[in-house]
């Protein structure tokens, strides 16, 4: 798996004890990396650290909960030099059936991808400042930010809203030279997805995810799309004739 250009580092991994963010973990113990390893579950990410074969730190916080903040801030702070990369892959999946439109999955999802994002990049950015190295912050978004989607209006709205913060963290960020990466992954098979009723084209491994997101990283991106084919396709549909867009997605909604 490619590691390019990421080295001796302390590295921050959220969602780390399954799909993307564990092989990310997994591609990464190694060439002198530190991983910090955070998610729900302790004994997944202890059982996952003894793994590693690599210097780890478990942090078991949920990022829903708006207590994580302070635990995860102390934490953080304790790396004597610092933090050198947050990868902020902890995130949720739900999606909206217009039969039963339901508020409450609006506030699941907002409340973990997007609320649970920003605590994490608060409790991050005093650790990053520390840094003697090029602090960097990734954060996961999904193929499906790109355009308005059936069934999307809790799930992709929530990941688009993950694009207009971390593209406006990168202006903000700029002169402090901590960089921001945004991803945005089509169909991985993770623990998540397989809970989908749907088709999922292009479906790829985490394996093969995390090793396009780490070339990416390694490459200095500020965005990293995959697959092309899907993201492609995704944006020509978004820039269709409203009209024209608007018959295309009707023939996606699943009749019930």
């Amino acid at each position: 798996m490619a590691t390019t250009g990421i080295s001796n580092q302390a590295i921050w991994i959220t969602g780390a004890s399954s799909g993307i963010g564990r092989a990310l973990a997994e591609g990464l113990a190694a060439h002198g990396n530190h991983l910090i390893l955070t998610s729900r579950n302790k004994q997944n990410l202890a059982d996952l650290a003894n793994s590693l074969g690599c210097p780890t730190t478990v942090i078991a916080a949920d990022i829903a909960e708006a207590s994580s903040t302070a635990l995860l801030t102390e934490e953080l702070d304790k790396l004597d030099a610092g933090l050198d990369m947050a990868i902020l892959c902890a995130g949720d999946c739900e999606y909206v059936d217009s039969g039963s439109f339901d508020t409450g999955i609006i506030e699941r999802m907002f409340n973990v991808n997007v609320f649970g994002l920003s605590r994490s990049i608060e409790a991050a950015l005093p650790a990053l400042r520390k840094s003697r190295k090029s602090p960097h912050i990734v954060g996961i978004s999904s193929a499906s930010a790109i355009t308005g989607l059936p069934r999307a209006e809790a799930y992709g709205a929530s990941k688009a809203a993950v694009v207009s913060m971390l593209e406006s963290l990168a202006l903000d960020l700029f002169q402090e030279g901590i960089a921001v990466t945004t991803v945005l992954p089509g169909f991985v098979d993770t623990p998540l997805t397989q809970r989908n009723d749907f088709p999922m084209p292009l479906l790829m491994s985490s394996k093969q995810a995390a090793s396009i997101i780490l070339g990416g990283i390694g490459a200095g991106c500020h965005r990293i799309e995959f697959p092309k084919r899907l993201t492609w396709s995704l944006r020509f549909f978004s820039m269709l004739p409203e009209s024209l867009r608007l018959k295309v997605g009707q023939r996606m909604v699943r009749l019930e």
